[in-house]
């Protein structure tokens, strides 16, 4: 397999992809961004989707292509404002996160977890392994993905 001779950033990069291309099948007409400043220039986050061409539901996805800080990485996730978030691993990653740090402290939302994992052709798939539930957002947010997805061209769109 090619990924043990990668770099850890080279992982990172591959795993984007794989979870981009993932969201991008599960989402109705997404809008896809890589390494975006979400919700101001002081946060980023690696993939952030915006459903429905850009007026749905707000989808963002942290990826780690090693196991350490997981738990720093799960509290980070969670005080980004979204609807869905998830946290993407490698399959081969030993680090299985508690069920209930994946919970808002409401109980309304939780984290979901993408497994990344390589087949035998090098080629990277991305699925399930915790499935997202529904955070609370501020309809607020909706002004400012707005003026995000207005000011920004998407990474990965349908285009017309």
């Amino acid at each position: 397999m090619i990924r043990s001779a990668l770099s850890e950033q080279q992982l990172r990069s591959r795993a984007k992809n794989a979870v981009a291309k993932f969201l991008f099948e599960a989402l109705v007409v997404p809008k896809i961004f890589f390494d975006a400043h979400w919700p101001s220039r002081r946060s980023e986050v690696d993939i952030l989707a915006v459903d429905r061409a850009g007026a749905g539901e707000i989808h963002i996805a942290q990826v780690k292509a090693r196991a350490a800080n997981l738990a720093d990485a799960i509290c980070a996730l969670a005080d980004i404002p979204a609807h869905f978030k998830y946290l993407a691993l490698f399959e081969s990653s030993s680090y299985s996160p508690s069920h209930e740090s994946l919970y808002a402290p409401d109980g309304m939302g939780r984290i979901g977890i993408i497994r990344v994992r390589e087949d035998r052709a090098d080629e990277l798939h991305a699925e399930f392994a915790v499935r997202p539930e529904r955070f609370r957002l501020d309809p607020s947010y909706f002004k400012q993905i707005d003026k995000f997805t207005g000011d920004r061209p998407a990474d990965m769109e349908l285009r017309p």
